[in-house]
């Protein structure tokens, strides 16, 4: 059975943070207070756009970026983000070559969560200068 991309990015940022949190995660207890937690997803045509937020404003969270690919031709991409307060793009290392039926996972980054919100990249290879396409943003949790 294959989760949904909302599922696999929250089942991957879950595993993320608990283990990130706990020194003997495979056996110790669950953390006392939980935190919170947002996500959006946009379908960009061949494919599902993904970013999720786990933290809140004022505190050190973790921002996560997946890529779903479900139709079309082989592409290069890489994934990143940026938060509409300003700043740079915030743009993951590495290249992923996907087909139909791949993803890239979610990428983590473990960051300051300011206020605002923040959008979810996919850069796209091949055509001049690359093709930046942004999903839908998330705002961190208040």
């Amino acid at each position: 059975m294959s989760l949904q991309p909302s599922s696999r990015v929250l089942a991957t940022v879950a595993a993320a943070v608990c283990l990130a949190a706990l020194p003997t995660a495979a056996h110790a207890d669950p953390p006392e207070s939980a935190q919170a937690y947002t996500q959006k997803c946009k379908n960009i045509g061949n494919g599902t756009l993904c970013i999720d937020i786990t933290g809140s404003v004022g505190q050190n969270g973790v921002i996560g970026v997946g890529y779903w690919k479900h139709g079309g031709g082989a592409v290069e991409v890489r994934l990143g983000w940026q938060n509409d307060k300003g700043g740079p793009r915030n743009m993951f290392p590495g290249h992923h070559y996907l087909q139909a039926g791949q993803n890239t996972g979610t990428k983590t980054s473990h960051t300051y969560l300011g206020a605002g919100c923040v959008t979810p990249i996919l850069e796209v290879y091949g055509s001049p200068g690359g093709q930046l396409i942004y999903g839908d943003a998330s705002c961190v949790p208040g």
